[in-house]
């Protein structure tokens, strides 16, 4: 549904540009049609901003599958490691190391997927967001060697697992995982529901 209104607004906004550069070309007023662009660019905002401070989320047992049509992912466990890296000199956060553990699915029927821009969040209480931290990831690997990517081709029915290193404040309260999909765009859909891993 999201995408249907987010579509339909783009569409609106497009004819009614239109409108407003051929009323420019035949010497008519444009003012009504470029009030009408505002009015719906206004409206938009107005319903994603109040979805986006519903901030609808709900919080989902370690192994559920986020699906995005037919490639998915989940986390499974999560660890919350002192140091990472060789121990002659170890790695060591800025504030707390969390290692999420990622499983990604291919369930569709016949073809092989991948993943749109897929991207992995740590969240808190107050809407701070952390991607992985490059520096922890580069100590993991040093022990576990290299890391599947999450936007990894996944062949038909496959299943793989990787690991991703994320580095937050140690006074980070509430903290949430949140597995995400599609290119930066889709941050301008309305927030219907979100499926997030609680991390405690």
């Amino acid at each position: 549904m999201a995408t249907l209104i987010f579509l339909g607004t783009i569409i609106t906004l497009i004819a009614l540009v239109i409108k407003a550069i051929i009323q420019i070309i035949q010497h008519k007023s444009s003012v009504p049609a470029f009030g009408m662009i505002g009015i719906v660019i206004l409206a938009y905002s107005l319903v994603w901003g109040i979805f986006y401070l519903k901030n609808n989320m709900e919080i989902v047992p370690f192994g559920t599958n986020i699906r995005f049509d037919d490639w998915a992912a989940t986390i499974t466990q999560f660890d919350e490691p002192k140091t990472l890296g060789d121990e002659r000199q170890p790695t060591y956060p800025a504030g707390q190391f969390i290692v999420l553990h990622i499983k990604m699915s291919n369930f569709a029927r016949g073809i092989a997927q991948k993943p749109s821009e897929p991207r992995v969040h740590i969240i808190d209480g107050d809407g701070h967001s952390w991607a992985y931290s490059v520096e922890g990831q580069l100590a993991l690997e040093e022990l576990t060697g290299k890391q599947i990517p999450v936007d990894q081709k996944l062949e038909l029915h496959q299943s793989l697992e990787t690991q991703l290193v994320f580095d937050v404040p140690k006074d980070a309260k509430d903290l949430k995982a949140i597995i995400e999909e599609g290119p930066f765009i889709t941050k301008l859909l309305i927030n219907e529901h979100k499926e997030v891993f609680l991390l405690q």
